[in-house]
């Protein structure tokens, strides 16, 4: 049973690499069989399909997601900076996830039910782990606000509209990028 986790394990991480270099379209069972020195057919034993392959890859890419900003979230109290770290993680993180990221964007897979469900899953998440945030926020008394689904929309949509814009070409963004958009989320822009 160890060697069947073993192999599993190898096939995951050899087809994320190949993933995302080459796309979920433009990669085979055969490129990945080949990579970790298999029979194509013997792949099938360990996975149906090239699809739950990539499922696959995605749930370990979204557990790393997930390590990384439970592990940032521990470091701080104050649910301001909580909601930085939060932001400020995951986009750093979504930059190395490749295949997560391509999960949640890519036009070509919302066609496969499990990215749909994926997508669904994901959403509810991230919208539970900031709602969370939120309402500390609102117990300590550090924010004020009217609608926290409202406000938790609205920072995933701004959000989403960062991540487009930093991964569809502005390779350079900064720390400072993220500080200036929280900045625009928590006090507006209009004078006080």
């Amino acid at each position: 049973m160890v060697d069947i986790e073993k192999a599993k394990e190898e096939i995951i991480e050899t087809a994320r690499g190949i993933f995302a270099k080459f796309g979920f379209r433009k990669t085979s069972m055969d490129e990945i069989a080949k990579a970790v020195r298999k029979a194509k057919s013997s792949l099938y034993y360990y996975f149906q399909s090239k699809e739950e392959v990539f499922q696959a890859v995605i749930e370990r890419e979204a557990n790393v997601l997930r390590e990384k900003i439970s592990k940032a979230l521990a470091q701080v109290h104050d649910p301001q900076e909580k909601l930085r770290v939060y932001i400020i993680t995951r986009m750093k993180a979504l930059k190395q996830l490749a295949n997560f990221y391509s999960a949640l964007s890519d036009e070509y897979l919302e066609n496969f039910k499990f990215i749909e469900k994926f997508r669904e899953r994901y959403d509810e998440e991230e919208s539970n782990a900031i709602g969370e945030i939120l309402r500390e926020g609102i117990e300590k008394k550090i924010f004020r606000i009217k609608d926290i689904e409202m406000t938790t929309l609205a920072i995933l949509i701004a959000l989403k509209g960062f991540e487009t814009w930093i991964f569809k070409g502005n390779v350079r963004w900064s720390e400072s990028d993220l500080d200036n958009l929280l900045d625009i989320l928590f006090y507006g822009i209009v004078r006080k």
